[in-house]
């Protein structure tokens, strides 16, 4: 009975991280796409940079004012649900919205207080636009502000700032949700969101240009204008969740014999201890991109590399490669939220063999999973850039494919190390993984400039590789020391994954020897045959796995019965 139990158990977290892995690949995936018809709505390089400016601005904060809070409502939520204590799940929630009302409020006030001062600070200095030479957005074009530019970008600040206020107060509902383990709450929430806020500003900005004519300057306010429509309708659809999941809360929370944790005080300096490793955490974790940035140019020129070598190279880098990048690296988000609460149930009930099931099969799954997304992106570079980034310069293909062939190994890193920090912060080595983090950004730091001038580019992803490297390794070995975790099962699924990549790697060779290539001849043909070379070579990956049976031992299922059920 009990090993059922546990079995269920596991399920539901795979499930969760899965459905919210899920939620976020179709929020990126119409991100990724949406960027096409916005940009033509926008019509020119100014209107480009300050939407671009702008919305830089607003995710810098956002970031600041929301980093580890949604996580600590979850971690809170789960540790007193699991216990039966609703009266304080509750409160915590109570709180968390209170707390978060206050950071947007102060948010959306300083970027309104600052946005006449912030408009000349960042519209004259706004080397952003797109570069004839390659297609894409890049450093490249100087805009000129006048009078007029600085009170649209006034207006464009101040319409932004309302999503401060809104966003924060969503992400503590979701927190909410994501400590109940409603995790199809949680990711449709975010695919709700996404959708809202593209038909919102695709709609508008295509009726105030084309049927007003209005101007294309339209498409900046209603763009920046739609993350806080979107906001408050997911936050509605929220509100449609609680009409049946707070009755039944209001009703335990009555029932229960204990008082439960009264002190708002001791709840709020919970949350804060919880929250603040997040924080700290979000800040070094995305240092990785800070220091490419930084570097990149000095490196680049110090490699020897000309002035237009280095404009295709750092464009093809913050553009085009990063979003591929994200397309693996949406694991680690969506197995993190998972992972949070039914880890934090686990330690409150004491459960360490449940823990260290979990903590095995989210690792196992995210490498099942992102393995092979990131090795299609090197072994389908050159048909995925000409497909959705096609560089003006035909000439230019190549390089950017060799480039993102490169960081493909980084998008793999980058979608295991925000697990390995999510695990450590949920068994509570909150402290540990700030010191690891400490130092791989120091080891990247020190590193990233003399490798770019010794190899140019990939210099960037080999002082990633060691910096990252260590920091995974590190955290592996503390999660083993502590929980007693055995990874020798997980480097045996290792090598059945890398030969599953072989079988991939061949059957695209394959492909592309009868002239499957997948690009130099239209996106449309170039979609269908990388679609059909990507099938093939995925169903390969699957069959040999399967023959080890590692999706089976992975998911919990058996083919033999499905067929058989079928059947009957």
């Amino acid at each position: 009975m009990n090993k059922q139990k546990n079995s269920n158990k596991k399920q539901s977290m795979i499930a969760g991280a899965l459905i919210s892995s899920a939620g976020i690949f179709v929020a990126k995936f119409i991100g990724l796409f949406y960027a096409v018809p916005f940009n033509t709505l926008l019509g020119n390089e100014a209107n480009v940079a300050m939407y671009g400016v702008a919305y830089n601005i607003y995710s810098y904060l956002l970031n600041i004012f929301t980093a580890g809070f949604p996580f600590a409502v979850a971690t809170l939520i789960a540790k007193y649900t699991s216990k039966g204590d609703y009266r304080t799940s509750l409160l915590v929630r109570k709180l968390a919205t209170l707390v978060m009302i206050c950071f947007g409020a102060f948010a959306m006030l300083l970027v309104i207080v600052f946005s006449s001062p912030l408009a000349k600070l960042v519209l004259p200095a706004s080397d952003i636009g797109v570069s004839q030479a390659s297609g894409i957005l890049e450093p490249a074009v100087q805009i000129v502000s006048t009078s007029a530019d600085l009170s649209t970008m006034h207006l464009v600040l101040i319409l932004i700032s309302f999503a401060l206020f809104f966003v924060p107060v969503l992400s503590a509902t979701r927190g909410f949700y994501q400590g109940l383990k409603e995790m199809e709450v949680y990711a449709l929430s975010q695919v709700l969101e996404q959708i809202a806020r593209v038909a919102f500003l695709l709609i508008l900005s295509a009726v105030a240009i084309y049927m007003f004519n209005y101007g294309h300057v339209w498409s900046v306010y209603f763009g920046v204008l739609s993350t806080s429509v979107a906001a408050i309708l997911a936050f509605m659809h929220l509100k449609l969740y609680d009409r049946k999941i707070m009755p039944q809360m209001r009703k335990k929370a009555k029932a229960q014999e204990d008082q439960g944790v009264t002190d708002k005080k001791a709840i709020m300096q919970e949350l804060i201890m919880i929250a603040m490793p997040y924080l700290f955490s979000a800040v070094l974790g995305y240092s990785d991109t800070i220091v490419n940035t930084v570097f990149l140019k000095s490196g680049l020129e110090a490699h020897g590399n000309t002035s237009e070598e280095i404009v295709l190279i750092t464009g093809c880098i913050n553009y085009g490669v990063l979003k591929l990048m994200s397309i693996p690296m949406i694991l680690a988000p969506g197995f993190s939220s998972a992972i949070i609460p039914h880890i934090t149930s686990a330690l409150a009930r004491q459960d360490y063999k449940q823990i260290r099931k979990n903590i095995r099969d989210c690792f196992d799954i995210v490498l099942y999973i992102g393995v092979p997304i990131s090795f299609c992106l090197f072994l389908y570079a050159k048909p995925l850039y000409d497909i959705l980034f096609p560089p003006a310069n035909p000439a230019d293909l190549d390089t950017c494919a060799q480039i993102l062939k490169w960081f493909s190994i980084e998008a793999l890193i980058s979608t295991i190390n925000p697990v390995v920090t999510a695990l450590m912060m949920a068994v509570g080595q909150r402290r540990l993984c700030i010191r690891f983090q400490v130092v791989m950004v120091a080891v990247k730091f020190a590193l990233s400039y003399p490798m770019l001038k010794v190899f140019g580019y990939s210099g960037l992803v080999l002082s990633t590789m060691v910096a990252m490297g260590g920091y995974m390794i590190a955290g592996m070995y503390s999660l083993a020391s502590q929980y007693h975790v055995n990874w020798k099962y997980t480097f045996h699924k290792l090598l059945i994954i890398i030969l599953g990549c072989a079988g991939m790697f061949l059957m695209a060779w394959l492909c592309e020897l009868i002239g499957l290539k997948g690009y130099g001849m239209g996106r449309l043909m170039g979609v269908v045959q990388m679609g059909i070379s990507g099938i093939f070579a995925m169903a390969v990956y699957l069959a040999l796995t399967g023959i080890f049976q590692l999706p089976q031992t992975l998911f919990h299922f058996n083919i033999s019965k499905l067929i058989s059920r079928r059947r009957g």
